[in-house]
Formats: structure tokens, sequence, C-alpha cells
């Protein structure tokens, strides 16, 4: 490695915490929450039945109700018109004229009535629909597998809108944001073979996916991560690489995908979003071990930048470290910062990682 300006640490100089194991989280799927009146009686018909004396000659204006009396012409009684006496077996014609006031009246239409709702007898379809309503808002999120065994993560939280929220994955962390829709997609690089995915916002609500890794085998994965402001990062001297070289990957030269496509090399890709409040940040590097058929020879070296934000503070990092294997191991880092008048500086954060070639053994 190049001479640069460089203070090392030594294992004991600090606390380290070692710690394997992890608790593989799991979240459930949160759970969705959330009289008639009788018609007006029918007024009764006219029915009131009106008797006629056929043998009466006058009717009584007084017997009966009506305006007009009733004309009834029989055979055998006088009437104002007779029929021609010539004619044999005339036929006689009747005919009854009724009053006003003694014609059917109109029914009256039934006055349309809305029956009272009963909050307990509400139909069940309607209770469903407010239900549907408040499950919407319950976060969702897919995984797939993608290349370089990595997972394509989309979470949708529509009330969740521009909002933080922590991607948990095999011990290692960090802070993501839904845009303005409530939607957020990025790609994770998978530390397990079968991968389990957790977004877990700080209202309590989240979501869990889990995906089958097929290529996990195929890559050495490091990962070094840490909360808020701390200007640690993560370093892989590739091959006989110095500092600043093409072959020193960290995240001023972070590679591409197409390294590890070609295996020529490794990719270094960070995460967290350094706009939210006290961000969780990751840096995970990806070499090919797998893909390379002879033993890497890949440095990896955890430094920290010595700033007037960090000086004299207390530093928490914390690194994990997964073969093709799937075997793991983490280890916590918890020290003070060197004074101020050493800004501009860096410290060698030893003992954070091995190198693959010692790994690999």
């Amino acid at each position: 490695m190049a001479k640069i300006k460089q203070i090392g640490m030594a294992a004991g100089t600090f606390s380290v915490a070692l710690g394997i194991g992890f608790v593989m989280q799991n979240g459930d799927a949160l759970a969705a929450r959330f009289g008639a009146d009788t018609a007006a009686e029918q007024p009764a018909p006219f029915a009131e039945t009106v008797e006629v004396d056929a043998a009466a000659d006058v009717i009584d204006p007084m017997v009966m109700p009506f305006e007009e009396p009733i004309v009834v012409a029989q055979a055998g009684v006088a009437s104002p018109k007779a029929p021609d006496l010539a004619t044999p077996n005339p036929v006689i014609e009747s005919a009854v004229v009724l009053p006003e006031a003694a014609k059917v009246p109109p029914q009256p239409q039934a006055p349309i009535q809305l029956a009272a709702l009963d909050p307990e007898e509400m139909p069940e379809i309607e209770t469903d629909a407010i239900a549907a309503v408040e499950v919407d808002c319950v976060p969702v999120m897919s995984a797939t597998a993608s290349t370089a065994a990595t997972v394509a993560l989309s979470v949708s939280a529509p009330c969740h809108t521009s909002a933080p929220f922590t991607v948990h994955h095999q011990g290692m962390m960090f802070t993501a944001m839904t845009d303005a829709s409530g939607a957020a997609d990025m790609n994770v690089p998978a530390l397990a073979e079968v991968a389990v995915m957790i977004a877990a916002f700080a209202d309590g609500d989240g979501a869990v996916s889990t995906v089958a890794i097929p290529d996990f085998a195929n890559y050495d994965r490091a990962v070094l991560q840490w909360q808020g402001e701390t200007s640690v990062m993560l370093s892989a001297y590739e091959g006989n690489a110095n500092f600043g070289d093409d072959a020193h990957i960290h995240a001023g030269n972070p590679g591409d995908m197409a390294r590890l496509a070609t295996a020529e090399g490794g990719y270094l890709v960070k995460l967290g979003n350094a706009s939210a409040p006290d961000p969780l940040m990751a840096e995970i590097y990806t070499f090919p071990s797998g893909m390379i058929g002879v033993t890497p020879d890949v440095m990896l070296v955890a430094e920290a930048e010595i700033t007037a934000g960090n000086c004299g503070q207390e530093l928490n990092a914390q690194s994990i470290q997964v073969s093709p294997t799937g075997a793991t191991s983490a280890l916590d880092l918890t020290m003070i910062m060197p004074d101020c008048d050493a800004v501009g500086d860096f410290l060698i954060l030893q003992n954070m990682f091995e190198d693959l070639t010692i790994a690999s053994r």
C-alpha cells in the first residue's frame, strides 16, 4: 500500500465485542382494522252500495245524497224516450249516470319512506368495503432474486409517503425512504441463500418478504455499517493494489456490476438515506470468489476519517462477513475518536475483517 497519513489502531486500543449469530426476524402480516317504518295505510276504496227501487216512478232526492237522480229505463216503465212499438221484442238500453260525488276517488300513491339504518344491522358488504379501505394502508413488500446474488426490493406504503423506514436483513440494517406516493425500490446484496427481508416503519407498521438466491455460493460479502455521520468507510485492496489505484475499491471508486459478471473483480454499494434523521448506513463489498477458480487475494480494511464532527466523540460500527458457504462472522466496535487536532487524518480499524485470502483457507 502507498504511504498515506494514517493512524494505525491496534486491537487493544478500543473495545471490540465479538458476536456471531443472528436472530432471524420474522414479521407477521398486519391484520386489517376495521330498521324500517311501515308504509302509510291505504285509504279504503269507495264501497257504499246504492239500492234502486225499479217500481218507483220518482226517486226522492232527500233519500240519497246525490246531486242528480239516477235515471233508470226498464221495459214496462215509462221513459222520456220510448222505443218504436212496431219493432218486435225491442231491446231496451239502460244507463246509469253517477254524480261526481259518487265516483271512486283516485287512490293516492303511498309516500316513499326511507328506513332508518341500524349500525348493528348494516349489510355485510358495506363492512367489508370499509375494511378493504383500511387494509390498503398496510405496507407490502415484494422481493425478487436479481443479478450477482442481489435482491430487488419493492416497497409500497400508501399511508407512509416520504417517510423513512429501516430494512433488516441477516443483521444488516440501513435506512431507506419512500417517495411522495409511498413507494421505494432498491437492490440489496443477499447475505443468505434464503434471504429474509423486513421493512419496518417508526409507527410499528411493516412488511416481510422471503426469496431464494440461486447464485449465492458464487460470492464473498463484507459489510461495514454505522449510524449517523461517523465518516467510516470500507476499502478493498484487490491483488497488489495501493491506496488510490483502480483496484482500490471504496465508496469513491466502487467498481461496477460488469466486474462481477466477468469475474474481473469486486463491487461496492452504499445503502442508506443520509437525508433521514440519524440514519443507519451500510457499505457492502461483493467479490466473485466462486467464479474465479483461484484463491482470491483481497485485503479488507475499515477506515474512519477524523472530522470536526466526530473528533473526540464515541464511534460505533459493526462489520459482518459472509463466505460463499454461508458462514457468517460479526464484530462490534466502540471507541473514542482522537482529539480535534488530528482532523483530516484516517484511522485504520484493525481486525474488523479477515482478508479473503485468509478467509478462503
